[in-house]
């Protein structure tokens, strides 16, 4: 090969490259990132239990932030260019310390380990979060276990389990992140209840 050869092969690779790039570059979607809505301030007492919320742990399928959708029994896909802003585990454990702090029933809500001596420890598995699609009717389903522990770590105190599906007003991912924070928001109200009942 000549060297006046060899420079234009290299000189057409190069270009090809780049206009496949730019191609790629122009047909790219905007991703969409989702989160849930609940209070804003929190509402500490001071006579209340202190509890610290340990991290919360994901069922296999549901450690990632896009979005999951159901079509059966056995199938779940997930979305390319939709997704929560966090994880499932991090975002409702989030969600939840809010909702339990602005509950006016405790005295502390956190998730550090700076209160040493707290009354309790809540942990939390996810168990599924998604939407599920029947036709033209989309369901949110959120599923939860709560397990709440004396602050020593060796007794339980209660285990708070459910697994909710709520009908969609419209077939579309906002109604579906906003009925899994409505779904979220009932049940840490009556886990809420159910902790303090425990520590009577």
């Amino acid at each position: 090969m000549t060297r006046f050869s060899a420079l234009a092969l290299l000189l057409m690779t190069f270009t090809v490259s780049n206009c496949f790039g730019c191609f790629g570059a122009s047909t790219g979607k905007d991703e969409k990132f989702y989160n849930l809505r609940g209070p804003r301030h929190s509402s500490l007492v001071k006579t209340g239990p202190k509890i610290v919320v340990a991290g919360f742990a994901s069922a296999a399928g549901y450690d990632t932030q896009r979005l999951a959708y159901r079509l059966s029994a056995h199938e779940v896909r997930y979305y390319g260019y939709r997704q929560w802003v966090a994880e499932p585990s991090r975002l409702l454990r989030e969600w939840t310390m809010r909702h339990l702090r602005a509950s006016k029933k405790f005295a502390e809500v956190t998730s550090s380990s700076r209160l040493r001596e707290p009354d309790a420890v809540l942990y939390g598995v996810v168990e599924a979060v998604e939407e599920v699609d029947k036709g033209k009717t989309w369901e949110a389903r959120l599923s939860m276990t709560f397990t709440l522990r004396k602050g020593d770590g060796e007794k339980v105190l209660l285990r708070h389990h459910f697994d909710t599906t709520r009908k969609c007003v419209k077939a579309h991912p906002d109604e579906v992140a906003k009925e899994i924070g409505s779904i979220l928001q009932k049940e840490t109200a009556r886990l809420a209840e159910r902790i303090v009942m425990s520590m009577k």
